[in-house]
């Protein structure tokens, strides 16, 4: 069961090599290879957008023909105890997680500034930083529910099976969704958020709670980026910086800490 817990992941990364070898071989055929090259560049979050899409098409039915069937026989709601009130305890863990996450970042500029800059240029020319229908479609829509089926629903219902402990299956589950994104720096803040979504997928006993929790921590990243700059400018003065790197500490400790607190009562 530990090995068949890892086939998901590898599932992940066939489709997602399959799809861009596709899209590449059309584009070469279509403009001969610079230009195919070219279109590749252009187009990349075009491609993510297939990836997101094909990979939840595949792993949906997977999930759904192997936990939800089940479940219904079983009697076992798919909401499991997560109701609407819940949202509340979850919207506080990601707003949490992401300013805390950012903070991180922040520190990890200053001690490692050309890994980060590899960070920023890698998410630049893939198109996910910028604000379009495709990146939102991708990382905001398709993203939250295709990589919580993998790795909060089909692996850790493996891990299930492996063993009864909460936090091996947690901490497992959370580092190959950290080994998915392919980047140390994504891939660290990846394996955080993997920790707050399979912890809140295990307590509630549901998927959606881990879906919930991935939308709104992806919702932040994508629209809040733009608006702060709007409002504070891309180079702050060093007074702002100070004051966001407090906020972003107190706030999001506060609404972590307050997220798990809701969640316990």
């Amino acid at each position: 069961w530990y090995l068949m817990s890892v086939v998901p992941l590898l599932v992940m990364f066939v489709v997602q090599v399959s799809v861009a070898t596709v899209m590449m071989l059309g584009w070469m055929l279509s403009f001969g290879y610079e230009g195919g090259m070219q279109a590749y560049e252009d187009n990349y979050i075009v491609l993510v957008l297939w990836m997101h899409l094909i990979t939840l098409l595949i792993t949906g039915l997977w999930y759904y023909l192997y936990v939800v069937r089940r479940q219904k026989r079983a009697g076992i709601p798919l909401a499991g105890i997560f109701t609407g009130k819940s949202f509340g305890s979850t919207v506080m863990l990601a707003f949490g997680a992401q300013l805390l996450v950012g903070l991180l970042l922040t520190v990890w500029q200053l001690a490692f500034p050309d890994m980060i800059a590899e960070y920023n240029q890698l998410m630049e020319e893939s198109g996910i930083a910028e604000l379009s229908f495709a990146s939102v479609a991708a990382t905001v829509i398709l993203a939250p529910i295709g990589e919580e089926i993998i790795f909060r629903g089909l692996t850790i219902e493996y891990l299930k099976r492996a063993t009864g402990r909460f936090w091996v299956i947690n901490i497992v589950q959370a580092l190959f969704f950290g080994i998915a994104h392919m980047n140390l720096v994504q891939g660290t803040y990846a394996f955080l958020l993997g920790l707050t979504c399979g912890y809140v997928v295990l307590k509630y006993r549901s998927l959606l709670a881990g879906i919930a929790v991935h939308f709104v921590f992806n919702a932040y990243g994508t629209f809040a980026t733009p608006v702060l700059n709007l409002i504070f400018g891309t180079e702050p003065s060093a007074a702002v910086e100070i004051v966001s790197y407090v906020v972003s500490l107190v706030l999001g400790a506060a609404l972590f800490a307050g997220g798990l607190r809701l969640m316990k009562k």
